[in-house]
């Protein structure tokens, strides 16, 4: 039962992702945007091709779009064979995982569906630009700091083991 309440949280961020990519995508034009915090924060809608913080979205190759496919899928994979093998009582890990997996799935989905990501969170102060981002990278990073807690204070509160409980 616990287990199933670890997969709503990857649930609710494949929801919200969906959810909030749509309505920017029915609210603005492709490259329109609108101030949040003037200076600051925008929504601007844009559209990656390419990996995390745009890298590749340049190319032409027929293949790239698939590539990354594939390797989403497979992240995808690992992430959820990675969770049930890892006990529910590792309550900040099974989060992590969750997070990662609910916002790997929203991307996916846009890639496979579109062959592209819907992005719209667009961070700047002064001349420094953050690449334009969405709710489910926000979920993966989130989760990865919290895997990486989790892992790093694993093996110190274990004396350098890193075995996982018994309890699934």
């Amino acid at each position: 039962m616990k287990r199933l309440a670890y997969f709503l949280i990857a649930v609710a961020v494949f929801v919200s992702d969906r959810l909030t990519k749509r309505l920017i995508e029915e609210d603005l034009g492709l490259y329109e945007f609108k101030a949040v915090i003037p200076g600051f924060l925008e929504l601007t809608h844009t559209r990656n091709t390419g990996m995390a913080f745009g890298i590749l979205s340049g190319s032409a190759s027929p293949w790239v779009p698939l590539a990354l496919a594939a390797v989403s899928t497979l992240a995808f994979l690992l992430i959820l064979g990675f969770a049930l093998r890892n006990p529910v009582s590792r309550g900040r890990l099974q989060w992590g995982l969750m997070l990662i997996l609910g916002g790997a799935a929203g991307n996916l989905h846009d890639r496979l569906t579109y062959g592209y990501v819907t992005d719209f969170i667009d961070v700047f102060y002064g001349s420094y630009h953050w690449p334009t981002f969405n709710l489910a990278d926000s979920a993966i990073t989130i989760g990865i700091g919290l895997f990486l807690i989790e892992i790093l204070t694993q093996e110190s509160d274990a004396g350098g083991t890193n075995a996982p409980a018994a309890d699934s």
